[in-house]
């Protein structure tokens, strides 16, 4: 995997680095007494970096252990004394002494306290299932007992408590539901009714779900799935706690930063919680499966008399690199925290098999920093001295619709709001393919905004395929345009010879419904119009190449067979046309839109990361002209400006990064004086790039008039 080597390098390097700096006297400012960097330092426009605490800390007998604990951890949950099965062992008896010690510790060092866990059904007592003769109890006797429990402990502590980890492990790596008493006796809505509980103990606390193995894709999805349908029933999920029980080589890094990707979609915070790596072998992957239990083995305990230093460099790069990816994220990551202190405390060394031992935190069995402290540190001042910081984040995406798959967004102002006209993603069943035939869109919707983070109106179906009198198949992007008390949607659809046409349908209303002409325009080809209206004149830019066809042209003539140019040949270019007085037609034959370098020599074909692919978008700034543009398969969204409306224009740079999933259809817009890019991903479909989600984010210019460059896997919402 590519970015593993790229961090091994760069950690070899920092070891390398720091033994030659002692001969150089890189750490005099420790030998003379200055405070050293701690971790909570280092992250604080980071995440918050906490850590579990056992009740030898919790009461500070372990002397060395609170002392690192208050110098590095700005966060902190109990281990084990906040689970239901501690808290009131028996029915109405409550034991509170060690939680009321965990909170009081917390609040002296103003650090903040999450609590672990009110519903979870490995540490529950057996009390709550059966009645006093060993029977199982009915569904109301036990939602009481949930009821009873959560709002006598989190009342206890509101205000003070800032999260709670509301419901703990109730999905299986495949995706189903656990089938544990709370599952059995009271079915699916235990989750909900726990949510709802706690809220109303304590409304101002945080609740989260918590769970291990989130980097399988059955367990993602069906998380995702879980908590959608609590936000559709109501019922706020501020934050996922992804279980971080990692091993050496599993999971893959890839998988985890879907995960991440994907949580952060639903709008909750990310939490990276029970954070171990653990260096031991074993035969199978149980994930953090607390019930499982095998025999103890010699050659599955290798490591009894010391740490090999090569597995002990592999250890601290794999945690280097999973810190490397939360910083990468921090912008969606709130939390980050450690399952326990020092390798000596963590449960690893009696699980899966007792006795065992393991190397799996950040301090040693001597409470020594490891090596990976302050690479993790010195990769934390690297990100912030480049400006990537939390605290300085206001650019935030949000997903406009997440009930349903629109995509292409073309965003504008009308009579006074925001109109969004996307098109319509669904699940056709038809095979991917680099001709796009996946994308089987068959109608279009309009949406409206009176404020950018307000509520978005769905005026519903205003165009279908069985609506226009030439069609064959595929919707694709669409745009509107306003003149002379009429709205013009241009939208490009595969006649029945499996042509893209552009047709055009009229409306009274900028929500629609639309006509349909009975033909499409007269010469027109390829996908993707964009109108551009410019000192009262329409200007139509349109062309896609692969499967928007636009290879198949040459000056406006259909070609026996696609051509496309040679890597060292000009690229492929989109077209521009002025619309007719009547705007149903071209009012001339379209021309390329030449894309030149600085030093005014037009892109190449072989230019992947700059020249045109697809989805063309005109607007203006300050005078210039901007004509934004997608990459295509190599998934920039670019940018380049011109004097006037045809060009030429001089490519300036990337307005955003690639997202997950293919492509970056777009529009830019001005509302109440701010800039808006309108967008979509596909991270709430689980990279489905044929199912993608509607996004908007606040655009930002440079003083000379370059735009600032947006992370396209910046998840986290406005």
């Amino acid at each position: 995997m590519k970015r593993k080597c790229t961090h091994l390098s760069r950690f070899m390097f920092t070891r390398l680095f720091l033994c030659l700096a002692l001969f150089g006297g890189f750490f005099t400012a420790r030998a003379e007494g200055i405070k050293e960097p701690a971790l909570k330092d280092a992250l604080k426009d980071k995440f918050n970096i906490g850590v579990a605490l056992n009740l030898q800390q919790i009461w500070e007998r372990d002397v060395t252990a609170t002392k690192i604990i208050k110098k590095n951890f700005n966060s902190i949950v109990a281990e084990n004394c906040m689970k239901s099965a501690m808290l009131q062992p028996e029915e109405g008896k409550f034991m509170f002494k060690d939680a009321d010690k965990f909170v009081e510790f917390g609040e002296q060092n103003q650090m903040k306290i999450i609590g672990h866990t009110l519903i979870w059904h490995s540490q529950a007592p057996r009390w709550f299932f059966t009645d006093k003769d060993g029977k199982e109890v009915s569904r109301e006797v036990l939602i009481e007992r949930v009821k009873n429990h959560i709002t006598t402990v989190v009342s206890r502590y509101k205000g003070r408590v800032k999260g709670w980890d509301v419901v703990n492990e109730a999905i299986l790596d495949d995706g189903t539901f656990r089938k544990s008493k709370f599952y059995n006796i009271i079915g699916e809505d235990f989750i909900s009714l726990a949510f709802q509980f706690a809220r109303a103990a304590d409304p101002d606390a945080e609740l989260y779900y918590n769970d291990f193995s989130m980097a399988a894709p059955g367990k993602r999805n069906s998380v995702v799935a879980l908590v959608k349908k609590l936000q559709s029933q109501g019922i706020k999920v501020d934050g996922i706690g992804m279980q971080g029980h990692l091993g050496l080589e599993h999971p893959s890094m890839q998988e985890f930063e879907k995960s991440i990707l994907a949580f952060a979609s639903t709008g909750a915070k990310v939490m990276i919680t029970e954070l171990d790596i653990s260096v031991l072998p074993f035969r199978e992957n149980v994930g953090a499966e607390v019930s499982a239990n095998f025999d103890y083995k010699k050659e599955l305990d290798p490591y009894t008399k010391g740490l090999p230093n090569d597995v002990s460099e592999k250890w601290n790069q794999r945690m280097g690199d999973f810190f490397a990816l939360f910083l990468k994220h921090s912008n969606v990551i709130n939390r980050v925290t450690l399952w326990g202190l020092s390798d000596g405390d963590s449960w690893k060394n009696n699980w899966p098999i007792h006795g065992r031992t393991d190397y799996p935190l950040l301090f040693d069995r001597q409470h020594k920093a490891k090596p990976v402290i302050d690479e993790i540190i010195k990769m934390a001042d690297a990100d912030l001295k480049k400006g990537n910081n939390r605290a300085n984040t206001t650019r935030s995406p949000r997903y406009l619709v997440p009930n349903d798959y629109m995509a292409d967004p073309a965003a504008h102002v009308f009579e006074g709001k925001l109109y969004i006209y996307p098109s319509h993603d669904w699940e056709s069943g038809v095979e991917e393919n680099d001709n796009g035939d996946h994308f089987n869109m068959k109608d279009y919707h309009v949406f409206s905004m009176q404020d950018i983070n307000g509520e978005v109106t769905d005026h519903g179906v205003v165009l279908t395929v069985k609506d226009i009198p030439w069609a064959g198949r595929q919707l694709w992007d669409s745009d509107v345009a306003f003149k002379n008390g009429k709205y013009y949607m241009y939208f490009p659809l595969k006649d029945r010879n499996d042509i893209f046409r552009i047709g055009v349908a009229i409306s009274d209303k900028p929500y629609g419904s639309f006509i349909s002409e009975k033909h499409p325009m007269l010469g027109s080809y390829s996908i993707d119009p964009c109108v551009f209206e410019d000192n009262g004149k329409h200007y139509m830019y349109f062309g896609g190449i692969w499967g928007g066809q636009l290879q198949r042209y040459r000056n406006n003539k259909a070609l026996e067979s696609a051509a496309t140019p040679a890597d060292d040949e000009p690229s492929i270019c989109s077209k521009i046309a002025q619309l007719s007085d009547d705007m149903m037609e071209f009012g001339e034959q379209p021309r390329d839109i030449v894309i030149k370098d600085k030093d005014g020599k037009p892109l190449l074909q072989g230019d992947t990361q700059r020249r045109f692919f697809e989805a063309s978008w005109v607007h203006k700034y300050n005078g210039k002209y901007y004509f934004s543009y997608s990459t295509g398969d190599t998934h920039n969204l670019c940018y380049a400006t011109g004097d006037n409306p045809y060009g030429p224009f001089v490519y300036q740079g990337v307005i955003m990064t690639p997202v997950v999933g293919w492509t970056t259809h777009h529009s830019i817009v001005e509302y109440n004086g701010k800039w808006y890019l309108f967008y979509h991903d596909s991270v709430p479909s689980g990279g489905k790039t044929w199912l993608r989600s509607m996004k908007v984010v606040e655009l930002e210019y440079n003083p000379d008039g370059t735009i600032k460059t947006l992370d396209g896997m910046n998840q986290s919402e406005g």
